[in-house]
């Protein structure tokens, strides 16, 4: 059976952003759907207005949560609704997505800035360095339009790069979607040239080391597809700045699924300079994988083994 896919739902936020590409994800990948909001969040007021408020808040969260449940029962979509106790949304979520063995958490960003970025807030944030489960980060405004027929996949030939390559073919192969396979590498340190100190040493361009670099790049991605043969895998290889090169191709993307660092503690997508850029201007929404989680993105279909050969 897939695991279920858990929507953190905000009842005070006007965004459903989540909640339509949780919907989506269900569709798509036939895993369950929960919808979950979470209560008892505290409020700025004095101690004994305190208990009033926040029981007239939890009125109105409880009703938005029931609006939700009846829309998508309208909609034809087979979803549980629930409310989670607590004090804290990550924490609430975090403890939900391990009870119910979640294949994956969707969030939103927050409302800050144009519609369509993604701009994580601090659920988003906190989730992401000890979620444990993938992560889906969905850009405040997102709408599904014509449903899933480009995955992007941030590819580095590393354990984690693989792995995050293997979702995306399981989920390409699912959902009969086209793979772009995003490969970026900047060479670091390098000036105009190289060499040429002799009459013997032939000076070597940065177009020359370029070259190099995007050689071997397309080497590994070609490499690391050849059991893929069965969907349509589009190799993209870039020489400079790989969120540059991400957040640019996120465009004309309807999901990038983002791999994490191979070091560092598990549970934890340790978001480095390129990571962090991505999840937070990346124009569609972004799934984040992290260390040491149990199962991967085959989970979400009922998959245990590896998506490729």
């Amino acid at each position: 059976m897939p695991k279920p896919i858990l929507v953190g739902f905000d009842p005070r936020s006007p965004d459903q952003s989540p909640v339509e590409f949780g919907v989506a994800a269900a569709r798509f990948t036939g895993a369950p759907l929960i919808v979950a909001s979470v209560h008892g969040s505290s409020t700025a007021v004095g101690a004994a207005g305190r208990a009033l408020v926040e029981a007239e808040l939890e009125g109105q969260d409880d009703e938005a949560l029931a609006q939700v449940a009846r829309r998508l029962e309208a909609d034809g979509v087979d979803a549980e609704c629930r409310s989670l106790p607590g004090v804290s949304a990550p924490r609430a979520l975090h403890n939900a997505a391990e009870e119910l063995d979640a294949g994956l958490l969707v969030i939103g960003s927050t409302d800050r800035g144009a519609a369509g970025r993604v701009l994580p807030g601090s659920t988003a944030q906190r989730l992401m360095h000890g979620a444990p489960c993938p992560l889906a980060v969905v850009p405040h405004g997102w709408q599904a339009g014509g449903g899933l027929n480009t995955i992007g996949v941030a590819f580095v030939d590393t354990p984690e790069g693989h792995e995050a390559l293997d979702g995306a073919v399981a989920l390409a192969r699912r959902s009969g979607a086209r793979l772009r396979v995003l490969s970026a590498a900047s060479p670091h340190g390098f000036g105009r040239t190289f060499g040429g100190g002799d009459a013997l040493t032939p000076a070597i361009t940065y177009e020359e080391v370029g070259s190099a670099i995007r050689a071997a790049a397309e080497r590994a991605v070609e490499r690391a597809t050849a059991g893929a043969d069965d969907i349509g895998v589009e190799p993209d290889v870039s020489v400079g700045d790989p969120a540059d090169f991400l957040i640019a191709v996120s465009e004309g993307l309807d999901l990038l699924i983002c791999g994490s660092r191979g070091y560092g503690p598990a549970r934890a997508v340790l978001l480095g300079g390129v990571s962090r850029r991505v999840t937070a201007e990346a124009q569609c929404p972004v799934i984040v994988l992290v260390r040491g989680a149990e199962a991967g993105l085959e989970a979400l279909i009922g998959g245990r083994s590896s998506a490729i050969g």
